[in-house]
């Protein structure tokens, strides 16, 4: 017997698999790296925290702490439907400017850089919510201004953005925090270059930003780490003492690891385990195994956010797509410089592992990036059923022959 198809609104909701509405790959990677995250913070801090504190499940709790207030935010967050993100428009951008400045006026000062600002017990790393606030406004604006970024043959579309781009990266730089310049520039560029901006433009750009970058790299104290860095162990005591025992730490691992709580380098020999170097602690007590497979997962995690990107672009909902495929770009960018630091590859930038080290505003602004996330997973479904779903984007999408990362269907 043939059953009848729900024939209005309300039974058309009630037959639907909610199940659905939750990316289950994402989901699932999610909770594997959060849960490696959660058992490699607790090596690497158990032995400082007790030095520091007389408690070594001081930066534990606290982790968890983060985990499942970000966590509780995450779940409002998906509550929202993401069309109301996008017509915030540009009004999120001047809160994120003004927390840039105030930072620089009466933010807290650590080991000589100025990022936090004080919220009582607690403290935001306002870089942390600079990086998801830009990757909006961003998709806002190609959404906005996508065919004149695509068709027009002058840089005149591109100087809001670039200037954006410019006075944010300054304001982080004045802080300093190099590394985070470093991946909003970085995903700034991606998201211009998937929004039709031709390849040849942004390489000039890139160019431009690379003749601003390296001069301030090479100056002061980064300069000096750059130094170190071309040859750590002629500084192992001073400037390159990090990378040393980073090195050390991954060599020592070999392929299987000693077993978690087996690591030394841990022990007061490798600073910021528990935060800028908990890969290396990873990989000296995992080994070569351990490593492959926590970038297995954070492969698979970036992977799905720009397949819930492609699918929503083959839906209409562009301000989604680009969020998804910003969000993407930056773990994954982030991950590789936060390994590449570890492996000695790159120079120490002081870059969080995201959902692994500790921070309480990394890890509560990449909580929120997986709730953002979620939900343009869900509303795309909607979409795809044609239920009631956010509004779609005001400006259709330029056509190009450009692959969407995913495929090679072409954007209208």
């Amino acid at each position: 017997m043939k059953l009848s198809q729900p024939t209005n609104l309300l039974e058309r909701i009630e037959a639907i698999d909610w199940s659905r509405y939750i990316d289950r790959d994402l989901g699932l990677a999610l909770l594997a790296i959060l849960g490696i995250g959660v058992v490699m913070l607790g090596s690497a801090s158990f032995w400082v925290a007790q030095k520091q504190y007389g408690n070594m499940y001081y930066f534990f709790n606290r982790q968890l702490m983060f985990i499942a207030i970000g966590s509780v935010l995450a779940i409002t967050l998906y509550q929202i439907r993401i069309g109301f993100w996008e017509n915030l428009g540009v009004k999120l951008l001047p809160a994120v400017v003004v927390l840039l400045i105030l930072v620089l006026l009466i933010g807290v000062q650590v080991k000589g850089s100025r990022r936090w600002l004080a919220l009582g017990p607690l403290s935001l790393q306002v870089s942390e919510l600079a990086k998801l606030i830009m990757i909006m406004y961003l998709s806002g604006y190609m959404v906005r201004h996508g065919k004149k970024l695509a068709s027009s043959n002058s840089y005149q579309p591109l100087l809001i953005p670039l200037a954006v781009l410019a006075g944010v990266g300054a304001l982080l730089l004045l802080e300093p925090d190099f590394g985070s310049t470093v991946i909003i520039i970085a995903v700034g560029l991606a998201l211009l270059f998937l929004g039709g901006v031709p390849l040849k433009r942004l390489a000039v750009l890139l160019g431009g930003a690379a003749v601003v970058m390296i001069p301030a790299a090479l100056v002061g104290y980064r300069g000096a780490r750059i130094t170190a860095f071309m040859n750590p162990w002629e500084f192992e005591k001073t400037k390159g003492y990090q990378t040393v025992h980073s090195l050390m730490a991954i060599g020592d691992g070999g392929w299987f690891g000693n077993g978690l709580g087996g690591g030394v380098q841990k022990l007061s020999y490798l600073p910021e385990a528990h935060n800028d170097f908990i890969f290396a602690v990873l990989a000296e007590e995992f080994g070569f195994v351990g490593m492959v497979l926590l970038l297995a997962l954070f492969g698979w995690l970036v992977y799905r956010a720009f397949v819930i990107g492609f699918n929503a672009d083959k839906q209409g909902l562009q301000f989604g797509a680009y969020v998804a495929y910003g969000i993407g770009f930056w773990i994954g960018f982030q991950v590789i410089l936060h390994v590449g630091v570890n492996l000695a590859i790159l120079p120490p930038k002081g870059l969080t592992l995201p959902f692994l080290s500790y921070g309480g505003s990394s890890l509560l602004i990449t909580l929120l990036a997986m709730g953002l996330l979620m939900r343009i997973h869900r509303d795309t479904q909607l979409s795809i059923l044609g239920l009631p779903a956010p509004t779609r984007s005001r400006t259709p999408r330029v056509a190009t022959n450009r692959s969407p990362l995913l495929g090679g269907s072409k954007r209208a």
